[in-house]
Formats: structure tokens, C-alpha cells, sequence
């Protein structure tokens, strides 16, 4: 303290009435923080509590809406608003709000939980096992992920038709054309990392057809051969065709045995070995198909898919009324 000359009274009026921190005195001193701190324990001056020493705090308030309405981390409202994180960890606990652990400070957008409807329910599975890739962003993480991508743009809206409500939804468009589009939902949809069927779809005809129009929305085709209408199905697994397959006929709707192009182990065009066969199923005849779309037509979603379902029911109509229902 040798060579610092500086009353009582002005280090109270500087540490006491203008709040400088012990750092910000020793800078006008010209001398270190520990000498500032010998001169207040020297004069008697009641040294402030660390939290103290930061007279700019944050209210409840301010903290209920940067943090928890907002969702900022802590290191961006100290950024931004100048609240040193300590003091906001500090605010937080004292305000009884709740701390975000790291999942939830990956978490930045407003969601909402999954409605719970079933019928939604069994078409967003449908339509998941078709065209969807379902993900954790990472292990221990509260958000998954939903990705496609697709050269049309019908089903890209669908996609996010489907989800937008439920969380932040992403679409890009890439130099070839291609849209990706990605959506964040909340641990509501972690029904959607499986990959396996769930029987409770079988329970009814309704959960199955929505089930069906979502598979059929992502990887269905509803067309015409030679005037006639067909409706056909195609994936790499075998065992959920069968599984429809199977249903089908179980209701009375009879369609071809799924078959497989035997393409395991073949080459593609880029060179590539297909890992499995490829399989598809087919209904062709006019009252299983007739029977097939009625039950379908309430849950299709895919405008192209719904145009092609009314055309093929009025084309069956209109040949009944030539050729009669056989």
C-alpha cells in the first residue's frame, strides 16, 4: 500500500456510493486488486458478498422470458444483455426456476406434444415406414429428428402438413433439385424410432387403413395398365408386405402374394450392390381394388394420390355400368 494515498472517505464514496469494483478502483489507482482490498480491510469498509459486486441483475421477469420463454442459454443472454452467467445461475436458483439440463438447452424452438390420436397416429407410422428417417439428434438427447427428401414438391408439403404444428420444420432446396426437409419434435414421437409394425394397428379396420394410406401416401401407386386400374406397393421389407398382405385378404380384399426382383447382391447403375430384394405387392381386379379405395379415401393425404384414387373409382364405375361387376 506503500505510495497510495487515498481517504477513507473516498474509497467509501467509490467502492460504497458509485459501486466500482475493486479491479475498477484499482485501475483508477493504478495499483493492484489486492491493495484495494488491504485498504477496505484497513478503513473497516464492509466488503460486499461476491454477487454484489454485479448491481446488474436480472428480474424474474426478464429471466422467465429470455430463459424460458426464449429459450437463450445462459452464455447468450450474457452476450447479449450483459448479466454475468453467474449471476443468472444464481437469479435462477432464487427465482425457482428450473435449470435446464444439456438436452434441454439444445432445445430453442416452441413444441407441442403429439396429439394422441390414434388414427394420426397409425397413418405418421405408415407414412415413417415408407419415406421418413427417424432419429435422436444424439444419445441423450430430448428432440427427434424427422428427415426426407424428395424432387416433389407435394410431398414435401405433406411432410410438413404433417409436423409443423408439432415443432420447427426445415426445407432446403439443393443444387439438383432435390428438397430436404427436416423436422424437431419432442419425445412425444419417439413411437416413430421404431422400425417394427405395432400389432394395436390390426385391432381395427380404421387404424389399418390410415396405416395403409400413410405407407401408401410415402411408397403407394395408384395408376392405370392398359385401361386398367391397379394399385401397388413396393419396399425392402418383406415382412411388413406381408403383414399387409396378409390383412388384406383377412378382410376380404384379395391381392396378388407379394413377390421380390431378386436384386440382392446386383449391381445399379452406379455400381452399387443392392444389400436385399426389393418387394411389391398388386391388386389388379376390379372389386378388391373398387373395395380397397373406398376404405382408403378417407386417410389418403398426397393430392396426387387422392386424384389418382378418385379417377380410378369413377373409371371402375363407368365400367361396371358398361361391362357390369365381374
Amino acid at each position: 500500500m506503500k505510495g497510495i494515498k487515498i481517504t477513507k472517505e473516498k474509497l467509501e464514496d467509490m467502492y460504497e456510493k458509485d459501486k466500482l469494483t475493486t479491479y475498477q478502483i484499482a485501475d483508477k489507482l493504478n495499483c493492484c486488486q489486492a491493495t484495494v482490498w488491504k485498504l477496505l480491510i484497513k478503513y473497516n469498509i464492509k466488503r460486499r458478498k461476491p454477487h454484489e459486486l454485479n448491481s446488474n441483475v436480472p428480474s424474474k421477469e426478464i429471466l422467465i422470458d429470455l430463459y424460458q420463454n426464449k429459450k437463450l442459454s445462459t452464455w447468450k443472454i450474457e452476450k447479449i444483455y450483459g448479466y454475468s452467467r453467474g449471476t443468472i445461475h444464481r437469479k435462477l436458483g432464487e427465482f425457482g426456476i428450473n435449470i435446464r439440463d444439456l438436452a434441454d438447452s439444445h432445445i430453442i424452438h416452441q413444441r407441442k406434444n403429439f396429439s394422441g390420436d390414434l388414427l394420426e397416429k397409425a397413418y405418421i407410422i405408415g407414412f415413417r415406414l415408407g419415406d421418413l428417417g427417424v432419429r435422436k439428434q444424439y444419445p441423450n438427447s430430448k428432440t427427434i429428428c424427422i428427415a426426407s427428401g424428395s424432387t416433389i414438391d407435394e410431398q414435401i408439403t405433406l411432410i410438413k402438413n404433417m409436423f409443423e404444428e408439432y415443432g420447427k420444420v426445415w426445407i432446403q432446396k439443393t443444387s439438383k433439385g432435390k428438397i430436404n426437409i427436416q423436422a424437431n419434435l419432442d419425445m412425444s414421437f419417439k413411437f416413430l424410432l421404431s422400425k417394427e409394425f405395432p400389432e394395436w394397428i390390426l385391432e381395427k379396420k380404421g387404424y389399418f387403413f390410415s396405416f395403409l394410406a400413410g405407407f401408401t401416401d410415402a411408397e403407394g401407386t395408384i395408376s392405370k395398365s392398359h385401361n386398367c386400374d391397379y394399385y401397388s406397393l413396393g419396399n425392402y421389407d418383406k415382412k411388413l408386405l406381408f403383414i399387409i398382405y396378409n390383412n388384406l385378404n383377412r378382410l376380404g380384399i384379395r391381392c396378388n402374394m407379394p413377390h421380390s426382383d431378386n436384386r440382392k447382391g446386383k449391381a445399379n447403375s452406379q455400381g452399387y450392390k443392392y444389400n436385399s430384394n426389393y418387394w411389391s405387392l398388386r391388386i389388379n381386379k376390379k372389386t378388391d381394388l373398387m373395395n380397397l379405395l373406398v376404405l382408403l379415401e378417407p386417410f389418403i393425404k398426397h393430392p396426387q394420390k387422392v386424384k389418382a384414387l378418385n379417377r380410378a373409382i369413377e373409371n371402375i364405375n363407368m365400367r361396371n355400368e358398361l361391362y357390369g361387376k365381374r
